[in-house]
């Protein structure tokens, strides 16, 4: 059964061929050639002007090495000669023949012409003309002859042997004599095969979840014009070759990895399948490939496996320090090839990309994090996993049957006690880009412990060795302002990674300020000062290379204040009025960053 045909290639181009040779004889000049004319050609009786009779014939040579390659397969799928008259006698019905002779070796005269091998074909004229345009097919000569060791295609104009003494019928023709012909190469087998994701060469593994696969081949072909190629597929049940079914894919780039998807309805779950593919460009199709074969499989796996731990029973606390070790069965599922297990509800997904030349690039899930292979089909697995903390904690497992189904999933709750480390040290506040350092200390609960990691934010997390006790440090600087969150987790040697803890640093950049006159208003009430008396305010920075601060009063105009060299500086401001005011100030450090704002509220008397 075909399911759909088509040809995305373009048709081989039409190429001029090389002419080697163009001569005319004349009987009445029997040992003379006339090669290369430039004027009109006679052919057929003719008379001069002293009235006497010539004969006249004409020959002509085609070089087509460039149209054939033993190497490649490359060969002429057609020909075409082309040639017209200039005059004719009288203008009757009339007719050429074209022959195929054996290629001149000397100068071709009446005398000494080649011999003629064949009639390739005659071409007629109706009355009128003179018929500026006559064509010739020359299929299969011009395609023996270029793969002949000569390459050569010769051919002799002349008139039947009933016409060519009739002057009356004779012509002349234009010396403009040309041969074209197009060549092509089949496209050759197909390689690179591949069954959805998995290789033809991996025969264990083309199992496939799917009644609609991506069949992926790679199309080759030799000429240059051919960038685009149609693939036919085959596939059919490997008990039933007699049901084949093909179908295409269009614009498949030679020399890349495409894909033409089975269609819907072909395929059943459950079956085993074979398939081929062959290469076309038009014109030509290249042989099928090797058979390649998969089973398909759709039906997903119905139990969800069972999940046990002799150390973390399920809805108690295990042990801190000690990894959990569980024991996941099928649950009696024959087809179980492995198990995906998560600490959240997201199961990663499994699949492919296209990697170099457009093929599939697979990597087997087992070999990456949350999978775990089965020793055999439907067997059960151990596996040893910190908990991700401490708290309540679920480990979800699902099974997956060859063809990737998933099961559907278990959840197996436990409660994992507290073994964060032990963290000093953290300054209040953190001043910005200003080092300092943490002391790091095993939890009580733990055993040994080997290392450390810690995190600032979402950098990346650096590790720690911890001493012989157990004990470490670290030194950071924080380099935003504002809250930043470390965490650290302390490892062990037999693999346990601790719950976290997790430390709250705040930056603060704005500046400090204080006044004898007039106290800071914290919410006691405090006042000082009064109407028509100054007070001094001076500012203090919390970062390095403070280069000025800008302030101002009641959310009034801003001024700016160069800083001294110990990063200070001091204003006066006399109230005009009492109660409560604010004053604003923000530092500006030697790069041009600007930092927070400090609030100073305080009271006139």
């Amino acid at each position: 059964m075909m399911l759909s045909a088509s040809s995305a290639a373009a048709a081989p181009p039409i190429q001029q061929v090389p002419q080697v040779s163009l001569a005319y004889t004349d009987a009445t000049t029997p040992t003379t050639s006339y090669p290369q004319p430039t004027g009109e050609l006679p052919l057929g009786s003719w008379l001069d002007e002293q009235g006497t009779t010539h004969k006249s014939r004409i020959y002509a040579s085609f070089d087509l090495a460039g149209f054939a390659a033993k190497d490649t397969g490359k060969h002429v799928v057609a020909g075409w000669f082309l040639f017209g008259e200039t005059s004719a006698t009288s203008y009757v019905p009339r007719t050429v023949e074209v022959w195929q002779t054996a290629t001149p070796t000397a100068p071709v005269t009446w005398r000494r012409a080649p011999a003629e091998k064949k009639l390739l074909g005659t071409v007629a004229t109706t009355a009128g003309g003179p018929a500026s345009y006559l064509r010739l097919d020359l299929n299969s000569a011009a395609a023996s002859a270029a793969a002949s060791g000569s390459h050569t295609l010769s051919v002799e104009l002349r008139l039947s042997e009933a016409d060519e003494a009739n002057t009356a019928l004779g012509r002349r023709l234009s010396p403009r004599m040309l041969m074209y012909a197009t060549s092509n190469t089949a496209p050759g087998v197909p390689t690179d095969l591949y069954s959805q994701q998995y290789t033809c060469a991996d025969k264990a593994r083309p199992y496939l979840g799917t009644l609609t696969p991506p069949l992926t081949a790679m199309l080759h072909d030799a000429d240059a014009n051919d960038q685009y190629l149609t693939g036919t597929f085959a596939v059919w049940p490997v008990d039933h070759p007699e049901q084949r079914t093909e179908f295409t894919g269009d614009n498949m780039v030679k020399d890349r990895g495409r894909a033409a998807s089975v269609p819907p309805g072909v395929l059943a779950d459950g079956g085993t399948y074979a398939w081929q593919v062959r290469g076309g460009d038009g014109t030509e199709l290249s042989a099928w490939s090797k058979p390649c074969t998969f089973h398909v499989d759709v039906t997903r796996p119905t139990a969800a496996p069972v999940v046990t731990s002799a150390n973390f029973p399920e809805g108690q606390a295990g042990p801190g320090g000690v990894p959990a070790e569980f024991t996941i069965t099928s649950n009696s599922t024959a087809d179980v090839e492995g198990y995906q297990y998560s600490w959240t509800q997201d199961f990663p997904v499994d699949g492919w990309s296209d990697g170099p030349n457009g093929l599939p690039q697979w990597t087997d899930p087992y070999t990456r994090p949350g999978h775990v292979r089965a020793p055999r089909l439907g067997g059960a697995v151990n596996l040893t996993l910190s908990p991700p903390d401490d708290g309540p904690a679920t480990l979800f497992v699902r099974s997956l049957d060859r063809a990737g189904n998933p099961s559907p999933s278990t959840s197996y709750r436990f409660y994992v006690p507290s073994t964060m480390p032990v963290v000093t040290g953290l300054p209040t506040p953190a001043l910005l880009d200003t080092p300092f350092t943490l002391q790091l200390a095993p939890n009580a609960s733990l055993a040994a412990v080997d290392s450390y990691t810690v995190q600032v934010n979402y950098d990346t997390p650096q590790t720690v060795a911890a001493a012989t006790d157990g004990t470490g440090s670290v030194t950071l600087a924080l380099a935003h302002a504002g809250g930043s969150v470390i965490t650290v987790r302390s490892h062990s040697p037999n693999g346990w990674v601790s719950s976290s803890n997790r430390l709250f640093a705040y930056v603060d950049t704005s500046p400090t300020v204080t006044s004898e006159t007039y106290p800071e208003d914290t919410g006691s009430g405090a006042t000082g000062g009064g109407v028509g008396v100054t007070g001094v305010f001076t500012f203090a920075p919390k970062v390095k290379n403070t280069a000025s601060y800008t302030y101002a009063l009641d959310f009034g105009a801003e001024t700016t204040v160069a800083a001294a060299a110990d990063g200070t500086a001091q204003v006066s401001w006399t109230p005009d009025t009492s109660g409560q005011h604010v004053l604003s100030v923000y530092p500006t450090d030697l790069d041009g960053r600007t930092h927070e704002t400090y609030y100073y509220y305080f009271n006139v008397s």
